[in-house]
């Protein structure tokens, strides 16, 4: 999956594989390597971000499916 700037404000939801979770999130920054999402933290009941590498999605530490 490629993304690019046109992509900022795309809803997607982020799997993290290794804690086998689910979140649904919007694409906030793109950048050369990195990808920044926003999401609701609801133990928190915060707004949280988490910066994806290229790496992190090739090693398929993470994956993201776009949301229609």
């Amino acid at each position: 999956m490629t993304f690019n700037k046109n992509q900022i404000g795309t809803a997607v939801q982020l799997q993290d594989i290794r804690f086998d979770t689910k979140v649904d999130c919007i694409i906030t920054k793109v950048e050369k390597n990195e990808i920044l999402v926003m999401y609701y933290e609801k133990e928190t009941e915060e707004i949280a971000y988490k910066t994806l590498t290229k790496e992190d999605l090739i090693l398929d530490d993470y994956k993201l499916k776009l949301l229609y």
